[in-house]
């Protein structure tokens, strides 16, 4: 079997000093108050602290009239002690000064300080304060990061002045890498709504060049399991989404072409992006950051942070860069082989070794269905997202197509479930759409395939606003 190299990989090999880092942070901010753990390890497919934030959000009320008894000076006074000592008095002191403040600018500071839990005191704190600022009812403080991130993000609030260089140091306690990624993104809105996914940078393992074999030497297959099947030049690979969720991402060549397949098991969205850029052939990795509970993807050659939904650029060198995206199929296994006899599939991976002999290998459990059961079983999602009709429940898987300025989004499942090939209009074109079991196809009056995005529904909102929705 094929394996890459994790031993030049940045962020892996650091994964000891990264959670020695966490262990300072938390020592740092503790005084006479018991510490939370603060760290998640996605590697593992536990995400402890984003699981305790799945509460939905609460009724919002109407703030109670407030005279401000401290100026900004006062805060940015309170942000550069913290900065300088980050203990949790000091993190304290700084809640209590944004309270007596009580501007909304203020928010994304005190979401990005309750998502690294301080510590439950100052937690408690912070959601007190933001209930105060934003109307939305507290319940537990950090089940409500959620409430107050989309509070936040649908409000476009950018932090204001000072507010990348404090994000940017608070992030560079969990993973040094963090603090120059986190500044060179463009737009401040969207460095507002980053959180941190609960992973260093390159975290989550990447499969580069995976080993592949023919579909009739790989037994472990079952019929019924949802592959990722891409066709390139002739050549079929199915990437099984077992897989996938775990590792999210494979920069592989598939009939001469460089292609990055790309899965967020957030948002539950494959995606195909072509890897030579401008010249030169880039290998995607997990940033460790998420927009709208979407991952953000990096590539070292150019130091670019990219929006995996987008597949744009969003930091770094490649700013405003569009990737180039190429047709995905979500099939069952037993109705790709049966479609692509000769394919190949992706070996089961063996488990991987760190060049630290302090981190124990990953060895993950690639049972179809196990990889993030929780997280699909309950309707409600980890991270902050933007608020989002009630078309559809958050997490419905839908398809969605934009043509020509127009976009449309309609429920996968339920469109399989009719089972019928259908003719939608999108952007003026009369476009086919047909069941593949799994998800859809789509093809132009020329018969020429249509890429679509598949995905949950408050990912495909988020960047198309203005969706027409569909009933089937």
């Amino acid at each position: 079997m094929t394996m890459h190299d994790l031993s030049g990989h940045r962020g892996l090999g650091r994964s000891a000093i990264v959670l020695a880092a966490l262990l300072v942070l938390a020592v740092a901010c503790t005084s006479s108050e018991t510490q939370t753990a603060t760290a998640t390890d996605r590697d593992s497919g536990q995400n402890t602290a984003a699981a305790a934030a799945t509460a939905p959000p609460s009724p919002t009320t109407t703030p109670v009239a407030f005279t401000p008894t401290a100026t900004d000076d006062d805060v940015e006074a309170a942000v550069a002690t913290f900065v300088d000592t980050s203990s949790s008095a000091n993190a304290s002191a700084l809640v209590e000064v944004i309270g007596a403040n009580r501007h909304e600018r203020w928010v994304p500071w005190l979401i990005d300080l309750l998502r690294i839990n301080v510590s439950q005191g100052v937690s408690g704190q912070i959601g007190d304060t933001l209930e105060a600022i934003t109307g939305v009812k507290s319940r537990d403080h950090v089940a409500n990061l959620n409430s107050y991130g989309s509070w936040s993000q649908t409000r476009e609030l950018d932090g204001g002045v000072g507010y990348v260089d404090f994000k940017a140091t608070l992030y560079e306690r969990i993973d040094d890498d963090f603090g120059p990624l986190l500044r060179s993104i463009a737009d401040p809105v969207e460095l507002a709504g980053v959180q941190w996914g609960g992973v260093p940078l390159g975290g989550i393992p990447e499969l580069n060049d995976p080993a592949r074999v023919p579909a009739a030497e790989a037994s472990w297959m079952v019929d019924d399991e949802v592959v990722l099947g891409i066709v390139a030049n002739g050549e079929a690979v199915a990437y099984p989404l077992r897989i996938l969720a775990r590792h999210e991402l494979a920069n592989d060549t598939i009939g001469g072409d460089d292609l990055a397949v790309v899965y967020c098991t957030l948002c539950r969205s494959a995606l195909v992006f072509e890897r030579n850029v401008g010249g030169e052939k880039l290998d995607f990795l997990t940033s460790g950051l998420l927009l709208n509970s979407n991952k953000i993807m990096y590539d070292p050659q150019t130091g670019t942070l990219w929006s995996h939904l987008r597949g744009v650029g969003i930091g770094g060198p490649l700013v405003g860069t569009e990737l180039v995206v190429r047709p995905v199929n979500h099939m069952r296994w037993s109705d790709w082989v049966a479609e692509n006899p000769d394919t190949e599939v992706l070996e089961l991976p063996r488990p991987i070794f760190f060049d630290n002999p302090d981190r124990p290998p990953i060895a993950y459990d690639y049972t179809p269905g196990e990889a993030y059961r929780s997280y699909y079983e309950n309707p409600d999602v980890w991270f902050p997202v933007l608020d989002v009709p009630d078309d559809f429940a958050l997490k419905t898987e839908v398809v969605g197509i934009e043509r020509n300025g127009d976009s449309l989004a309609f429920d996968v499942g339920a469109f399989n479930a009719i089972g019928e090939t259908t003719n939608l209009e999108v952007g003026g074109d009369l476009l086919t759409v047909e069941p593949t079991g799994a998800g859809v196809r789509v093809f132009d009056a020329n018969g020429e395939r249509v890429v679509t995005e598949q995905s949950f529904w408050f990912a495909w909102h988020a960047n198309h606003p203005d969706t027409r929705t569909l009933d089937f």
